[in-house]
């Protein structure tokens, strides 16, 4: 029995994301509930065919799937089970018609896509079609001769990135490295030793997916080089510079025997080594990348200057940025930057911090010569909200949790990030490859993956990238399980806004965490209230009795003392927080300003920051600071979560640009004028 597109797909995303609900399903797929009902009964009678046990659902309208399922799916399992019982969706095979036609050893006919994929001549006329469609985003056509049969024809630097993207693609399909043994008859376990001897000469450990993808892009690369499909000379890529790395060198380990490529081939094969993400690795001491480190110092100075966020442990995080930077960099300046697989909703929730990092990534444009993509700015971005996650919790008798993560390191940190604070009650222990985990030989309790692996301890399978919802169903599915009682956060939200109303929140999650653990009930009724993200506005921070208005200070130093009192009387600065803002502000900083007369001054949290909220001084007079800027407004910034003023400074920034509204604050009457003026009601 074979599965039609729309079940294939459903199944997968069941596969992937368990805790999804029937709405979120119709939603995601625009389908009725007809029509996801009608694929639901589908899916089971295949499931049913290959004796495994039916898709159910509970009383609260989450999906039940049986643990044979997901080995079902996992890699690894069942190897010998053959592919042809999964139906591939349409556009997978066209895929897999690209794939046969980048690697063919002889004419392909329509009969021998007909006969290969199973289907119908029709279908088959179809497929390539839409096979067609595909190769022409990358300026590249499909031809048909009565000698050659069917061929993918342009220019060769094109076919490559192509080739790059197909074979990545296809490793994603179900038991997608089946496929090269079925339509290219491709055996790479001696390639495979080969890329571990690169790792062991270059002392790096790839990402599962680049571990798993080289192989079969590089052999396909000989195959065609075997054919005389050769690169052109050069193709715009500086030849020195590549040949002057120890990719180069550590290239030479790919040549067969007595093997002779043309030199911009050997720089083709350097590049693949150059451009593939890496999980770890010694940083190496060339100029080049010296240079990148530099540029990612700059940055992050650029971005501490723009977001007021005082990053700690710099020199450590400029080094793991590094592991991602540095094959970007050769990825970017060489246009091998595939499309992107980023998904826009992960990027909801940290809006203003990547509009921040899009503006503080200049020095890495100027060093590479070009502009990044949104998707690597966003990999910066997730890069840097996982670094500023507060560390130091006790962690003494609490479940050791490991994460699982085939997407490299940066969707690693993050994806860390986010359980950490779903789970304050577990010590996250490792972020581990595929590789890693099943080598892995310490104790652990509980595991979060990305991909089902094979564990006799408690298994979750999770998004990298979670929405609210799926937070939200996780925990309950994993406090149900774990601690063996039901779970319920009846009422939890509305206590927090109240909690809200009298004090500044500073973790939100973490508070919602603790009280639902606090307020464990046994009862399973279905309560919709979600974890809600709250991301403050200017309105949170400067609330009106945290203003103040006077005639004149007799200096700036004096000026910042005033305005930090509101602060220093609720206790969300101590008193040694007011003297490091007076110190820091004694020399020439430009960033301490916004506009033409308003001064921010702000210090690191571990100066004394003990909760959220900004200051305001307006003076009727102005003062000039050390650096001889006339200042109106003065506004303390106490910043104790890293990412969540990104908004309210933005506002603030917006405001100290607006001379007219100024103006208008610097002539009002009291503060509750000024209140009204900020936040636009008047």
């Amino acid at each position: 029995m074979f599965l039609d597109d729309r079940s294939v797909n459903l199944l997968h995303e069941l596969i992937r994301n368990p805790q999804i609900k029937n709405k979120e399903l119709e939603n995601k797929f625009h389908l009725s509930r007809r029509q996801i009902t009608y694929s639901l009964e589908k899916i089971n009678q295949w499931l049913s065919t290959n004796q495994l046990c039916p898709i159910t659902k509970s009383k609260n309208g989450f999906f039940i799937i049986d643990k044979k399922v997901f080995e079902h799916f996992s890699e690894g399992e069942s190897e010998n089970r053959p592919i042809e019982e999964y139906l591939p969706t349409e556009r997978e095979r066209a895929i897999l018609i690209i794939l046969y036609l980048l690697g063919k050893k002889e004419p392909i006919s329509l009969f021998h896509i007909i006969h290969l994929l199973n289907i119908s001549r029709n279908t088959g006329i179809s497929d390539i079609k839409i096979a067609e469609e595909v190769v022409k985003n990358y300026s590249l056509s499909i031809m048909y001769t009565r000698q050659d049969g069917y061929e993918i024809v342009g220019d060769e630097i094109q076919i490559r990135r192509l080739l790059i993207e197909v074979v990545k693609s296809v490793l994603n399909f179900y038991k997608g490295h089946r496929y090269f043994e079925k339509i290219l008859q491709m055996d790479i376990t001696e390639m495979k030793e080969k890329i571990k001897s690169i790792e062991k000469s270059l002392n790096i450990h790839l990402t599962d997916e680049s571990y798993e993808s080289l192989p079969y892009i590089i052999e396909i690369i000989f195959q065609r080089i075997e054919q005389g499909k050769l690169l052109h000379a050069k193709f715009n890529i500086d030849l020195e510079e590549l040949a002057d790395t120890e990719e180069y060198v550590a290239s030479e380990m790919l040549l067969k025997e007595e093997q002779d490529l043309p030199f911009t081939e050997r720089i083709w094969l350097t590049l693949q080594l150059l451009t593939s993400n890496v999980r770890s690795a010694d940083l190496l001491t060339d100029e080049r990348i010296k240079d990148l480190q530099s540029v990612i110092r700059r940055m992050l100075e650029l971005f501490e200057q723009r977001s007021c966020i005082f990053i700690a442990d710099k020199e450590e995080i400029v080094g793991k940025l590094m592991l991602h930077m540095r094959p970007a960099y050769y990825r970017i300046k060489y246009h091998l930057t595939l499309k992107n697989h980023f998904p826009e909703k992960i990027l909801e929730e940290y809006q203003e911090l990547n509009e921040t990092v899009a503006a503080s990534i200049s020095p890495l444009e100027d060093l590479i010569g070009e502009k990044l993509p949104p998707s690597e700015i966003a990999f910066i971005t997730m890069f840097i909200a996982g670094q500023l996650i507060k560390q130091g919790e006790q962690l003494n008798k609490k479940k050791r949790a490991l994460v699982v993560c085939t997407n490299g390191l940066t969707i690693s940190k993050i994806m860390m990030h986010t359980l950490s604070e779903l789970f304050p009650e577990f010590c996250f222990a490792e972020s581990l490859s595929l590789r890693q985990f099943q080598s892995y030989r310490q104790e652990y309790d509980i595991v979060f993956s990305t991909i089902p692996v094979q564990t006799e301890k408690p298994m979750f399978l999770v998004n990298p990238l979670m929405t609210v919802y799926e937070k939200e169903s996780l925990r309950k599915q994993v406090i149900n399980k774990i601690d063996k009682q039901s779970y319920s956060n009846i009422h939890i939200n509305r206590l927090v806004d109240t909690i809200k109303e009298h004090a500044i929140v500073t973790n939100e999650v973490a508070l919602l965490a603790s009280l639902s653990r606090l307020f464990q009930m046994a009862h399973g009724k279905n309560n919709k209230e979600l974890i809600k993200n709250v991301n403050y506005d200017l309105k949170q921070f400067l609330p009106s009795e945290f203003i103040q208005m006077k005639e004149r200070v007799n200096n700036w130093q004096e000026g910042i003392s005033v305005a930090c009192q509101p602060l220093l009387e609720r206790n969300i600065v101590k008193s040694s927080y007011v003297r490091t803002l007076i110190e820091e502000n004694d020399h020439q900083h430009l960033y301490s300003f916004l506009g033409k007369r308003m001064a921010i001054p702000h210090a690191a949290p571990e100066k004394g920051v003990m909760a959220d909220a900004f200051a305001m001084l307006i003076l009727k007079e102005p003062i000039p600071f050390k650096n001889g800027h006339k200042v109106s407004i003065i506004t303390p910034l106490a910043i104790f979560n890293q990412n969540r003023h990104l908004k309210a400074l933005s506002q603030l920034a917006e405001l100290a640009e607006d001379e007219k509204r100024i103006s208008r604050i610097l002539k009002a009457r009291d503060v509750s004028e000024v209140w009204l003026m900020i936040n636009g009601a008047c």
